[in-house]
């Protein structure tokens, strides 16, 4: 059917309805019209259509093996409107599109989320958290730029970032005193996405360890890494925003401290103008702001 003036819209809808029940009683039912006029719809998309969609007796016909594909996809489709329905209804001003880091967002902007929507409820904050450039257009982008990274005009800077060495305290063994001597017994952990981060800490704190930890285990994102570091598996150079409510809490220990690193967390608007974008960054710059420092 390529003209979809022709689609028998009632047909597909009652035939859904009898596939998702699984009898046309239930189907007619929902839709509020008779079991007869269900029975005529299914019939006339199955000449429509050329298939036989129900087989069996009249009394308890069931899916035939073509009836149940086409009814998951009519499904799918019907609840695809009913979402596009429900987003116009609410209108494009209640729907806030943020981007940022995958690791950003489970261990900092999640956990807080809570104060945003109790501040502003009528948003509905949706994250693109893949790691990439965002490939459909967002309201907020949270970016981490790389020494020499080129900052932009529009980018306004949140804060700077601050490296420390972390582990559990359940591999502390004794009293540290020899930096280099102590941190090269533990094993190291390390993050893909950010494979020089021992030797930027080291440079940080003016030591030569960065390479003598005993072991390294590697991890695709730095929330896996962090959460090895909690269970024990090792040690980690982590950002203090990342983990600064374990180390406050003492699940983690950080006896180097924290060190400003050449990294740095910008705020992009790439919808201007909105009232949302400008509750959204008003809120994420107070949160910043109140965010405990780093340790020393």
């Amino acid at each position: 059917m390529k003209n979809r003036k022709n689609l028998p819209v009632a047909a597909l809808r009652a035939f859904e309805a009898a596939s998702r029940h699984g009898t046309l009683t239930e189907a007619a039912e929902e839709l509020s019209v008779t079991h007869s006029a269900i029975s005529r719809h299914v019939s006339h998309l199955e000449a429509a259509i050329g298939t036989q969609l129900f087989e069996g007796p009249r009394n308890r016909p069931r899916l035939t093996p073509e009836g149940r594909v086409f009814g998951f996809a009519l499904t799918a489709a019907f609840d695809q409107i009913e979402d596009a329905l429900r987003l116009i209804s609410r209108g494009e001003d209640s729907i806030l599109d943020v981007a940022c880091l995958s690791t950003f967002a489970i261990r900092w902007l999640v956990p807080r989320l809570h104060d945003f929507t109790a501040r502003h409820p009528g948003y509905d904050v949706r994250l693109a958290t893949d790691d990439r450039a965002p490939r459909n257009p967002v309201d907020v982008e949270i970016l981490i730029m790389a020494p020499g990274s080129v900052v932009q005009s529009d980018y306004a800077l949140l804060f700077q970032e601050q490296l420390g060495l972390i582990f559990a305290p359940s591999i502390a063994t004794g009293p540290i005193h020899d930096a280099i001597a102590w941190v090269s017994e533990l094993p190291r952990l390390e993050t893909r996405t950010r494979v020089n981060v021992w030797q930027e800490w080291a440079r940080l704190i003016d030591e030569k360890c960065a390479d003598s930890a005993r072991a390294s285990r590697t991890f695709d994102h730095y929330h896996l890494t962090i959460e090895a570091a909690l269970n024990g598996l090792g040690a980690a150079i982590a950002p203090w925003h990342l983990v600064a409510t374990d180390v406050i809490a003492g699940r983690l220990l950080a006896p180097f401290g924290f060190h400003q690193s050449e990294y740095s967390y910008f705020i992009k608007v790439t919808r201007r103008g909105r009232r949302k974008t400008q509750h959204f960054v008003e809120w994420l710059t107070g949160a910043i702001a109140e965010f405990p420092p780093p340790m020393r």
